[in-house]
């Protein structure tokens, strides 16, 4: 059976794992024959520099990714992405100015997630994080935005923005929020009492509360459509 693949940066993983939602990562590896798939930089960032510098704040999520890598359900990605990483950095942190100065949009990790999605020929990512998420999707879209919020208008590194959309075009993001949105339709939340709506809702803003970046106004859109669905 085919499986389908999707690269995980390390703040969905922290959403998941922080709201005590990891199991969907094993609903959808057990039932829907996905592969979740991390390069290096995400496992440092989430697993190993957590326990290696012993940061109480980040344990228990450190402990949880790490048994899903041990389970086989989050894939360390083999190869080396640092290089291909920091040219798309380069490429990233150098596209903004304010004030003269290049802002700094994404990290190694961050970085990394995409080469592997681009070596892989992966589609997905999973990803909370907005500003990436716009950078894929939308970069003039994420200057306005950044315009807005820092009350200054934004210089574009013109031949920046064409080598990274080069690279990362195409590429399709996927919030933790919408998994367990996905994982809803496919009968994760079923209960015997029929509460799973409720279920469903406490899970988004458990997410929401654990750094996804989902409004309440998605919740409740989202929420609204499905009490008008007819069973």
């Amino acid at each position: 059976m085919k499986t389908h693949d999707i690269v995980c940066d390390s703040g969905s993983l922290i959403t998941l794992t922080s709201s005590c939602l990891d199991r969907l990562l094993y609903f959808f590896h057990e039932k829907q024959h996905m592969r979740f798939m991390i390069p290096p930089a995400v496992e440092y960032e989430t697993v190993g520099r957590v326990l290696d510098e012993n940061i109480r704040k980040h344990m228990y999520s450190a402990l949880r990714i790490r048994q899903a890598i041990e389970d086989g359900v989050l894939v360390r990605a083999q190869g080396d992405y640092s290089v291909a990483g920091k040219r798309l950095m380069n490429y990233a942190n150098n596209l903004f100015y304010l004030k003269g100065k290049p802002l700094m949009l994404i990290q190694q990790g961050e970085a990394e997630m995409l080469a592997l999605s681009r070596s892989s020929q992966v589609e997905y990512l999973l990803m909370d994080e907005r500003t990436t998420r716009m950078l894929i999707e939308a970069p003039i879209r994420l200057k306005t935005h950044l315009e807005n919020e820092f009350g200054v208008h934004a210089m574009v590194n013109k031949e920046n923005l064409r080598q990274l959309t080069s690279e990362i075009s195409g590429l399709r993001t996927l919030r933790s929020s919408e998994l367990a949105m996905l994982a809803f339709e496919k009968g994760y939340f079923d209960v015997s009492d029929n509460r799973k709506n409720e279920m469903l809702e406490a899970a988004l803003y458990k997410m929401k509360y654990s750094g996804c970046s989902i409004s309440f106004d998605d919740i409740k859109s989202y929420m609204d459509s499905v009490a008008n669905k007819v069973v």
